[in-house]
């Protein structure tokens, strides 16, 4: 029975196309995709600060992050399957069921009252760290 041995030149050229198939598999780098991860991130951190008041003294604001973070979801929907990964983490991160910001905006206006430090500092970290995880799988996408 001879056994296989695989030549140098042959495993560099299998791990080098299974290195291209992984790049294909995803969508490149897109300088819009990553403002809009950095820009909300900002305005959200902002707005959960402010949460320590009644919902009802920041209408405007809490539409605004609502309506971009509903934007952004769906533009990263919109690049196809190649940018799932992305597109469901936007998902998580805006779920009015889930814990994080969709699920905290909706607890502050149902709950329609200001909500404890302890609570928004535990938000907070929470909404940081998912927008962290979006941004740096886009910083990781292949550049032009």
């Amino acid at each position: 029975m001879s056994g296989f041995t695989p030549r140098p030149g042959r495993v560099f050229s299998v791990v080098l196309l299974v290195l291209i198939a992984a790049c294909a598999a995803i969508t490149p780098y897109d300088p819009t995709s990553y403002k809009n991860a950095t820009d909300l991130k900002a305005e959200a951190l902002l707005l959960i600060e402010k949460a320590k008041d009644p919902p009802g003294s920041h209408p405007a604001a809490i539409e605004r992050v609502r309506l971009k973070l509903r934007q952004a979801y769906e533009y990263e929907k919109g690049k196809g399957d190649r940018n799932r990964q992305t597109a469901e983490q936007w998902a998580l991160l805006s779920d009015s069921n889930g814990a994080l910001l969709g699920g905290f905006l909706k607890k502050w206006l149902t709950e329609n009252k200001g909500q404890s430090p302890a609570f928004l500092e535990g938000v907070s970290k929470n909404v940081e760290q998912a927008f962290d995880e979006i941004i740096k799988l886009e910083s990781r996408k292949v550049k032009d």
